[in-house]
């Protein structure tokens, strides 16, 4: 009996789909590309409105691409991506340079009820805010769905930052190379995750910026800088209180400073790489700094009680074993899961034995179990503790 040849021609139609709305997600031209393969592929694509759900839009593009992918996705929300590497410049009646817009860009407006995630790239920040101007105004923002927003600059201009349209629906921002002080324009109410990232060659960011851009966010639970923090001020500075962070990433210089700031009495994860770890006390210093941010979360709101944190993670810094500071630390962390350090000691250091010493002193049911040990890598505590705890 002979065997029926199959091939991708022969799946359902359904199921063709679903493999080009896949490809689409990592190439949103997809459907254009696919549909030029074949009549069956060409059906297929211009029956599929999922399959347009990604568009990218960059230097060239017209107002007619932006309108046949919202046409062809139907009611389905459209993950956007804007690449502008190329900006012209306009003049107003009174002589004031402005930018101008794309009228692919322009032609957005009317689709903002259906644009759930939007990635900028430009080379500066007034180019973002031109392009978000153009996109969201005060007579649209009511309509938005706005949930993610990635924003990438390739430099820093110098002076004021311009201030970004209010875009209230917004839950998730990443940024890169931004100045931090416009963006509380965007009316962070709803901000549950953000990322900071500043590359090592570009000005470092101060330490008062982070907190007033992190203070916008009275929702924030996700939080992760990866930038160089400006040297401090010797002089009292004012701390945040974040009751719903539960997630905390530090990759930067000045940890000690920048964790004195900050009030999280709901902290469950916290990573710390130090830039700057291989400075003489860097192990006193970052342990200090971290057994005051232990007794401030078990201060909380004023009521006493012991911190939630279940996951450690610290790469960059040495830490040796006998460290009255570290002790001290490892006595307090009472729910802690996961406790691992990138660079131990040629011998086995603290982690492993006072970890275990304090898991002894408490009744078996009065605490979770613990696993402590060395973790490679950045955020490779983290996976090992999701995993664990879904098996629970």
């Amino acid at each position: 009996m002979a065997t029926r040849q199959r091939s991708i021609t022969t799946l359902p139609y359904e199921l063709l789909g679903e493999v080009f709305t896949h490809y689409a997600s990592v190439c949103p031209d997809a459907p254009i590309i696919l549909g030029a393969v074949s009549h069956l592929f060409r059906l297929v694509a211009y029956s599929t409105p999922s399959a347009w759900s990604y568009l990218k839009l960059s230097d060239g593009d017209g107002r007619s691409k932006t309108a046949l992918w919202f046409a062809m996705s139907k009611a389905c929300h459209v993950d956007v991506q804007i690449q502008m590497a190329e900006v012209r410049h306009g003049t107003t009646n009174n002589n004031t340079s402005v930018v101008e817009v794309p009228a692919a860009l322009e032609a957005l407006r009317s689709h903002t009820d259906r644009i759930t995630s939007l990635c900028l790239r430009t080379g500066t920040q007034a180019h973002a805010r031109a392009v978000l101007t153009a996109i969201y105004s005060d007579a649209v923002t009511d309509g938005t769905v706005l949930r993610s927003l990635r924003i990438s600059a390739a430099a820093i201009t110098p002076g004021p930052p311009p201030a970004f349209p209010a875009i209230p629906s917004i839950t998730d921002l990443e940024t890169t190379n931004v100045a931090l002080r416009g963006l509380p324009s965007l009316d962070l109410a709803r901000l549950q995750r953000l990322r900071i990232v500043q590359p090592i060659i570009s000005a470092p960011l101060g330490a008062d910026d982070i907190l007033d851009l992190i203070s916008a966010a009275p929702r924030l639970r996700r939080l992760k800088v990866d930038a160089r923090i400006a040297d401090a001020a010797a002089v009292a500075h004012e701390t945040q209180f974040l009751p719903q962070l539960v997630e905390l990433h530090l990759r930067a210089n000045n940890i000690d400073a920048l964790l004195d700031r900050f009030i999280v009495p709901a902290l469950h994860v916290l990573h710390l790489s130090d830039l700057d770890g291989k400075r003489a006390d860097a192990s006193d210093d970052v342990g200090a700094a971290l057994h005051r941010l232990l007794v401030r979360m078990e201060l909380g709101n004023g009521d006493v009680k012991s911190n939630e944190l279940r996951v450690f993670e610290l790469v960059g810094v040495a830490v040796e074993r006998g460290n009255a500071v570290w002790e001290r630390c490892v006595q307090r962390m009472k729910a802690v899961e996961v406790f691992s350090v990138e660079e131990p000691c040629e011998k086995e250091g603290l982690v492993q034995d006072e970890v275990a010493a304090v898991a002894q002193t408490e009744e078996p049911q009065a605490r979770p179990i613990i696993k402590a040990g060395f973790c490679f890598g950045f955020g490779a505590a983290e996976s090992d503790f999701a995993a664990r705890r879904e098996g629970n």
